[in-house]
């Protein structure tokens, strides 16, 4: 099983999703996606959380320590 890492490090744009896009739809069954963004940009999540949504993805939302945050995501069976 496979864990692909995406980092976003700047605000959210249609260029991210599109490339975020891209990217889920050669992720198989049961592969895991790990996002990563800032802490203050997490208010953006709602654009992945949707394109997760539409792709097949169950997601958990975590915080870091350290000004992060993650949506762990599995593509479903």
């Amino acid at each position: 099983m496979a864990e692909i890492y995406i980092n976003l490090e700047q605000e959210i744009n249609d260029y991210d999703v599109n490339a975020l896009r891209s990217r889920l739809r050669s992720i198989k069954p049961g592969e895991e996606v790990i996002i990563r963004m800032e802490a203050a940009d997490a208010h953006q999540a709602d654009l992945i959380v949707n394109e997760l949504r539409n792709q097949g993805f169950d997601y958990q939302p975590h915080g870091g320590h350290s000004g992060e945050y993650f949506l762990i995501a599995r593509k479903k069976n």
